[in-house]
């Protein structure tokens, strides 16, 4: 497979992530997470296992507007990839809509031809709230 193509699948895969997000959809997630997928909030740096990160959704206690990406930057190594860029998200919460800008890093690793999120971490950028 070519790096373009591989590039591709990587955007594709974070496409189809951000959009399970969005639909709360736990099943479309867990197919895309690596067995020690962890997450890391930018509101408050602490860490979900992807066990937590599932049962967030299932639960119905995370949810997500919106989770748009940009100004997106992919580097290539074998097996892996990582992401950086910047992060809109809407969350829904009980007190009211919080939107969040952010910076993001994220790690994906290709096994038996599939790319799979291995880690997200978030940062909250400054003076956003």
């Amino acid at each position: 497979m070519t790096d373009e193509a591989r590039e591709q699948a990587v955007r594709g895969a974070t496409q189809r992530w951000l959009e399970a997000t969005v639909r709360a959809d736990a099943d479309a997630l867990d197919e895309l997470l690596e067995p020690n997928y962890t997450f890391t909030h930018a509101t408050t740096a602490v860490t979900d296992t992807r066990e937590e990160w599932l049962e967030s959704f299932r639960s119905g206690n995370r949810r997500y507007k919106r989770w748009d990406i940009s100004d997106v930057a992919l580097t290539l190594y074998s097996g892996a990839a990582v992401m950086i860029g910047r992060g809109h998200q809407e969350i829904v919460r009980p007190d009211g809509l919080i939107n969040l800008e952010t910076c993001f890093m994220n790690t994906w690793i290709e096994r038996d031809g599939r790319w799979r999120l291995a880690a997200w971490q978030a940062t909250l950028v400054p003076n956003s709230r």
